[in-house]
């Protein structure tokens, strides 16, 4: 295993600015908060939703591979919320790639989103039930092309998630920003005119990126 990233390379964004980046990149937990449109990446044809925290980094190119484990940890109440997600993202130009676990119809899911200018498209395997972490691993294969990975929770071998031979084509890597977010989609802030708690945990732990 790699040391992790120095932090002096890290900065957030859409988190307040007098958030520190944590000070060792090896574990650190990032929150994510209910707003009254949620916290989300997502993108629909002419229309681009990036309000989710996210800590990235800009890598050396060229661009070879990103790993981290990440676990949901919500708070007792509500718990977790459909859509509540974690886990690792990269951006080349105006594509990008989020990977990672997020708890769907009850029950989580190793889950993937891939946009282009065109938009977006959403992939998803199920995990055995109670699961709450989940490693991710983002490689770049050839010279255009990224794959998008998972650690078996049962099996502790790593299983394709998706294939991206298009996401390099036409990039300057110098652009290319990696990192991790923390994403609670959800819309509806007030339960029974009850406000919820508003902290999605997001825990990361080994992040390594080069």
């Amino acid at each position: 295993m790699m040391p992790p990233p120095e932090s002096s390379g890290f900065a957030y964004q859409n988190v307040p600015t007098d958030t520190p980046v944590p000070s060792w990149m090896g574990s650190f937990i990032m929150k994510a908060r209910i707003t009254r449109s949620g916290t989300d990446l997502w993108r629909k044809p002419n229309r681009d939703t990036c309000t989710c925290p996210v800590l990235y980094t800009k890598p050396t190119p060229p661009f070879t591979q990103a790993s981290v484990l990440v676990a949901l940890l919500p708070n007792n109440s509500p718990g977790l919320l459909e859509w509540d997600q974690g886990g690792l993202v990269i951006f080349a130009g105006q594509k990008w790639v989020k990977a990672g676990i997020e708890y769907v119809d009850g029950n989580t899911v190793a889950s993937s989103v891939a946009a282009s200018v065109d938009g977006a498209d959403w992939s998803l395997i199920e995990l055995p039930h109670g699961t709450i972490d989940l490693k991710v691993r983002f490689e770049k294969t050839g010279s255009t092309g990224l794959m998008v990975m998972f650690e078996d929770p049962m099996t502790l071998e790593w299983k394709k998630l998706r294939e991206l031979n298009w996401f390099f084509a036409g990039v300057d890597e110098k652009s290319v920003k990696v990192g991790v977010y923390a994403s609670r989609p959800v819309d509806l802030p007030y339960e029974r005119g009850r406000q919820l708690d508003d902290s999605l945990r997001v825990e990361f732990e080994g992040l390594e990126i080069w």
